[in-house]
């Protein structure tokens, strides 16, 4: 009798005890739900290196090496050499040469991936500034480096994309690369444009050896050019009410026109030279 009077008064001490532990253990049970879901997938990365490799492109590499977008020419040609001046200004944070990689990329479809190749801040010297020499050949001077810039890189084409090189109108005035120039005239007033100059090589990823060379194109007629309404040989636009000399708010904001004269020209000189 005493023993069951035992059970009964401690089953009635472990009743309420359950009843109140019960209820967290649901809310465990809760929790936990969301923990055997699926994870979210990854998503892909943005950054600055997503703009190196595109991860839709397969096939053979094709390496980008642009070397285009560092400064840009600022010049006037005055009725004498005693009139003309020359500075530069830098541009690198306009993005010049990733725009390169990008009209790459975009001229060869997913055919093949795209690779910009890397390089130190010297590499171009033997192409940029070579030793005086009598019989100099500057498509060799760029091969070289190229080949020095690409070793192990792997790929079985290069496009090298440099500044290319016009002389204005009449005169003995050299433009390189991307630039602003203006010539005052003394019937006409002043004259002012902005050009995006530039010359494309296409290197065998084994020999080295140039399989295409050529230039931006703007697709100007030939009679523009014999009629000399535009004394700039390649991809150019008059800027109108351009003031001269331009102050320093006013080059910036050459920024876009100077992407689009770039852009336009490599989209239309890129698909031929890179289709074969």
């Amino acid at each position: 009798m005493i023993r069951a009077v035992v059970v009964l008064f401690a089953l009635a001490f472990v009743h309420p005890v359950l009843a109140q532990t019960a209820p967290p253990a649901t809310v465990k049970l809760q929790a936990a739900k969301p923990a055997s879901a699926k994870p979210a997938p990854m998503k892909p990365n943005t950054g600055a290196n997503s703009a190196a490799t595109d991860t839709s492109q397969h096939g053979p590499c094709i390496g980008v090496i642009p070397h285009i977008g560092d400064r840009m020419e600022v010049q006037n040609i005055g009725l004498t050499v005693f009139n003309n001046t020359f500075s530069e200004v830098p541009i690198e944070s306009w993005g010049l040469d990733d725009l390169v990689v990008a009209r790459v990329r975009a001229a060869v479809g997913t055919r093949f991936a795209v690779r910009r190749i890397p390089y130190g801040n010297s590499a171009f010297d033997p192409y940029d500034h070579p030793p005086s020499t009598l019989f100099r050949i500057a498509a060799n001077d760029l091969k070289g480096v190229v080949q020095a810039v690409t070793r192990g890189s792997g790929c079985v084409r290069y496009v090298v994309v440099v500044k290319g090189v016009s002389v204005y109108g009449d005169t003995h005035s050299m433009l390189k690369g991307m630039g602003v120039v203006n010539r005052g005239n003394p019937l006409f007033g002043n004259k002012t444009f902005l050009y995006a100059l530039s010359a494309i090589s296409v290197f065998d990823g084994h020999t080295f050896e140039a399989l295409q060379n050529g230039a931006g194109t703007s697709g100007e007629d030939i009679a523009t050019r014999l009629l000399g309404m535009n004394p700039v040989h390649g991809p150019s636009r008059e800027l109108k009410d351009f003031p001269w000399p331009p102050p320093p708010e006013k080059l910036t904001s050459l920024r876009d026109q100077v992407r689009a004269l770039l852009a336009e020209s490599l989209d239309k000189a890129l698909p031929e030279m890179l289709a074969k």
